[in-house]
């Protein structure tokens, strides 16, 4: 009886994807009480989880053995579940077990075929102002880039770049590679995530980088630890030059985050490339879909201070068939540095920041959006 309940469940959910035109969603299925989804079309992970919680056949209750059960959403990323979520009154997360993730991939086999052939566009902006010379120096830059699932939470990252404006510095305006690197994402049971990287990373440096962030999705406070080896490479035409892996960086970090207006303070220090060592504080300012953050650092390459934000691109699919999908990048990110050319604090980007990722996952950041009487 169980396994028939569980069955029409299913038959019911994927018919109401299918009504609701959720078909953007990869890597769906259901248990008996959870759904397990991927995305990565949405910034903001509340969008999709209202979709999937107003599709046909799942209005977050199910009745079984007499009983009311609440459905409770598992996003995953990369194929691995985050936290589990029910939508009610409020939005209630709830971090997995190592029992339960075990529990999840003997049940759930990661199958590839789950996930479309996604291909993404990415701006890439550089820029400093106020020489007297030359008011603005940009250098801009069109990434396609799109992901192989190799594994669950374990991806290659692949793409080409198109050289736009460059008056920044020498480097030519040739069509090369994009940053191409294997990123494996980590859940360890309970509140402790990793991301372990290898390749040709953005800010013209390859190596190895590992980021380890204890963060309970409930709580305000969370840390984290980032190390990495790296050098320096570039794409002269028709060839490629590197150096050799020299530049250690070790981070560590402790972040609280306050309930009032989704802000967090962050206050991380270490040695960052270079061998410059020193400290930065980081005021982290969420909204629905955007986030806007300043920060000033202390280093022994000077001081200096600026301002970053990340913003959603072009939402949906530009074009997409049954297998495939072209579409903008789900976030543009940016930073701003008020100096430069003393190597102040500066650090190379994977494909993503740990701990901005799953501050996105936050109990209090999606209840500050959640509006039950929409459901």
């Amino acid at each position: 009886m169980k396994r028939a309940s569980l069955l029409l469940f299913g038959l019911t959910l994927s018919a109401g994807l299918r009504a609701q035109s959720l078909r953007d969603l990869e890597a769906v299925t259901a248990d008996s009480n959870r759904i397990y989804y991927d995305q990565r079309l949405y910034r903001n992970p509340m969008r999709a989880m209202e979709l999937v919680s107003r599709a046909p056949g799942n209005n977050g209750q199910q009745k079984t053995d007499n009983r009311q059960q609440t459905t409770e959403l598992v996003p995953l990323f990369q194929g691995v579940p985050v936290a589990a979520y029910r939508l009610g009154s409020e939005v209630q997360a709830q971090m997995l077990s190592r029992a339960e993730r075990r529990a999840f991939s003997t049940a759930h086999p990661f199958d590839a075929r789950g996930y479309k052939f996604d291909f993404r566009l990415l701006p890439e902006f550089s820029a400093i102002f106020g020489y007297r010379e030359k008011v603005v120096e940009t250098k801009t830059n069109l990434l396609l880039q799109s992901q192989w699932m190799l594994g669950r939470g374990l991806v290659l990252n692949w793409g080409v770049l198109f050289p736009l404006i460059n008056n920044w510095d020498n480097q030519p305006r040739n069509i090369r590679p994009a940053p191409i690197f294997l990123n494996q994402f980590l859940a360890l049971g309970g509140a402790d995530f990793m991301s372990l990287s290898a390749g040709l990373f953005y800010n013209d440096r390859y190596g190895l980088n590992a980021q380890y962030r204890h963060a309970d999705l409930t709580k305000p406070w969370s840390f984290g630890l980032e190390t990495g080896l790296t050098g320096f490479y570039f794409y002269p035409p028709d060839n490629i030059y590197y150096e050799t892996l020299n530049d250690l960086t070790l981070l560590a970090d402790v972040a609280y985050r306050f309930p009032v207006h989704d802000i967090t303070i962050k206050l991380s220090g270490g040695q960052y490339q270079y061998k410059d060592r020193g400290v930065r504080i980081d005021f982290i300012r969420q909204f629905a879909n955007v986030e806007v953050g300043f920060y000033a650092m202390q280093t022994g390459n000077g001081a200096t201070g600026g301002f970053n934000f990340a913003i959603p691109l072009l939402p949906g699919p530009l074009l997409r068939a049954k297998r495939v999908r072209l579409r903008a990048a789900e976030e543009f990110r940016w930073e701003y540095a008020y100096s430069r050319g003393y190597r102040i604090g500066e650090r190379y980007r994977t494909g993503y920041q740990l701990d901005a990722l799953l501050r996105q996952y936050h109990q209090n950041y999606l209840n500050s959006q959640y509006r039950p009487e929409q459901r």
